[in-house]
């Protein structure tokens, strides 16, 4: 949805009111230009971070825990 310049005045003073008095004076919050896709296009990038971290290479299975003995027990009976 996009959230234009009629709230943008009420986004800064809020961030203005919850923040450092130093560091907000060195922000400025303006409207993004990235257009309506943008959420879109960031969320698709997030698995790809992390594939790109890994060299490429897809991430390792984890370890299978070993059965119960109750359920190993259980599949023994089943197959005799």
């Amino acid at each position: 949805m996009p959230f234009g310049r009629h709230g943008q005045d009420a986004v800064r003073a809020h961030a203005t009111a919850y923040s450092l008095r130093y560091p907000a004076s060195h922000v400025r919050i303006d409207l993004g230009t990235l257009g309506p896709d943008a959420v879109t296009v960031g969320a698709a990038i997030l698995p790809l971070v992390g594939f790109f971290a890994r060299g490429g290479w897809p991430l390792e299975p984890e370890p299978k825990e070993p059965n119960p003995a109750w359920q190993t027990n259980l599949q023994d009976r089943a197959a005799q």
